[in-house]
C-alpha cells in the first residue's frame, strides 16, 4: 500500500495468546537448566530450547515438574529497561550464545518472572505464570557434542 494509506488489521487472538504462552514458558525453562541456550524454537503448540550442556544428564521427569510448578506459582511478568552500559556490565543477564538483544539504541527492554527469570527480551509473554497452563516436556534430544535440545508441548489438546 502507498504511504498514507488507510489500513486496518486484526489479530487472531487465541493463535497470540498460545504463542504469547509458549514463549513465556520457554523463559520458565531457561530458569530451569542453568546452562546457556544454542537455539530455540516456538509455535503455537510446542517450544524448544536448544542448551549448551557437554553431558546429556538433563531429567526429563524433573524438568517437567519443576516446569509445572514455576507455572502453577503464579508468578506476574513485567518489562523494564536497561541501559546498554548496565547490559554490557551484565553479561550474565544474556541467555542466548548466537542471538544478543539489540543494542545501540541507549537501552534494552528486559522480561522480568518476578522471582524466577529476568533476561533481556522483545517478544509478547503472558501476565502471570498461570496463563500457561501445565506443560509436557516430550523428549530430550542428544543434538552435538554439545547441543541438549529440549521439547515442550501444552498437555491440553489443541
Amino acid at each position: 500500500p502507498a504511504i498514507g494509506t488507510a489500513l486496518s488489521a486484526e489479530i487472531d487472538w487465541q493463535r497470540r495468546h498460545k504463542f504469547m504462552r509458549m514463549h513465556t514458558c520457554l523463559h520458565l525453562l531457561c530458569a530451569v537448566i542453568d546452562a546457556p541456550v544454542t537455539g530455540g524454537q516456538l509455535s503455537e503448540e510446542k517450544g524448544r530450547l536448544d542448551f549448551d550442556l557437554p553431558e546429556l544428564s538433563l531429567d526429563k521427569a524433573e524438568i517437567e515438574a519443576r516446569l509445572n510448578e514455576l507455572i502453577a506459582g503464579d508468578a506476574p511478568t513485567a518489562t523494564q529497561w536497561i541501559s546498554d552500559a548496565d547490559l554490557a556490565a551484565q553479561p550474565d543477564l544474556v541467555r542466548t550464545m548466537k542471538v544478543k538483544p539489540p543494542s545501540g539504541q541507549g537501552r534494552v527492554r528486559l522480561l522480568d518472572v518476578e522471582d524466577v527469570d529476568l533476561q533481556p527480551c522483545g517478544g509478547t509473554h503472558v501476565k502471570s505464570t498461570t496463563e500457561i497452563g501445565a506443560v509436557t516436556v516430550r523428549k530430550i534430544e542428544n543434538k552435538g557434542k554439545h547441543n541438549r535440545r529440549v521439547n515442550i508441548t501444552f498437555k491440553e489438546p489443541a
